[in-house]
């Protein structure tokens, strides 16, 4: 396996069709995560690293295939990550649980349809209203893009980019503070030409108090304005509903897979 420089990435995308993930999108145009091909020009298979996200493309059956999946944390950096493929290419799922049975479970995900949206501002100004008194909601600034990288339910806000500097320039968020804390947040997980991919989250002793709905509409507002399409996709049921709610389509599960080291 050899990484792919920066004047390759456009070569190695007929690998990672049928992958609707923005990240891939953002990988592809230059702005963020890692890749990696057995080979170049002519590329057999090859993996798309981004935060704590992978994308497997190409032949699962192919000569060395089964040897990157055996050692993928080679290309990892930490403890876990969610494979996502090509629904269509089950194969890499198969391949990744019969090489790692211990490790790796199949876990399904709801597809939120990626498209332009006629967002109802109304609609979306109504639920900004609705933040519960006691709570405050701030444009990420650079105290709290260091809060969101201190903890782990945060770091996904902002782990994509290089640093503080990094993100403030390309990227922004809203976080909800509870006496200075940041508690419930979104932000632009990943950028691409024209679009972002939504990373929403809140702190596990804070859930199902109201604190996610107005953040996300304030930031779908911005987004609006800022011109950029606010892309959802939805690890869970809860996730799900307030997609929909705010205005995006759903359209089924798909399958991923989740492994630790």
């Amino acid at each position: 396996m050899r990484k792919v420089i920066r004047e390759e990435r456009k070569g190695i995308a007929p690998l990672f069709d049928g992958i609707w993930d923005s990240m891939v999108i953002s990988y592809l145009q230059g702005y963020q995560g890692e890749g990696f091909v057995d080979d170049f020009p002519n590329p057999e298979f090859g993996l798309i690293v981004s935060g704590e996200y992978s994308f497997p493309g190409g032949d699962p059956g192919a000569a060395g295939a089964r040897d990157m999946i055996e050692h993928v944390f080679d290309y990892i950096e930490g403890n876990e990550t969610t494979f996502i493929y090509a629904p269509e290419n089950l194969g890499w799922r198969d391949l990744i649980l019969e090489c790692h049975p211990d490790k790796a479970e199949e876990v399904m995900r709801f597809w939120i349809v990626q498209k332009d949206y006629d967002f109802d501002e109304e609609r979306l100004n109504s639920y900004m209203e609705k933040l519960p008194e006691g709570y405050q909601m701030v444009p990420f600034d650079e105290e709290l893009y260091r809060q969101a990288m201190d903890s782990e339910w945060s770091r996904e806000f902002c782990e994509t980019f290089e640093d503080a500097e990094d993100y403030l320039n390309r990227g922004f968020g809203f976080g909800i503070l509870d006496n200075g804390q940041l508690v419930s947040g979104i932000s632009t997980m990943t950028v691409y030409d024209g679009g972002t991919e939504i990373q929403i989250a809140t702190r596990e002793d804070y859930r199902r108090r109201g604190l996610a709905l107005p953040c996300a509409a304030r930031f779908i507002l911005e987004a609006k304005k800022r011109g950029i399409r606010p892309c959802w996709d939805a690890a869970n049921e809860t996730s799900r509903h307030m997609a929909v709610k705010l205005g995006y389509e759903y359209n089924g599960e798909y399958s991923t897979v989740h492994m630790r080291r």
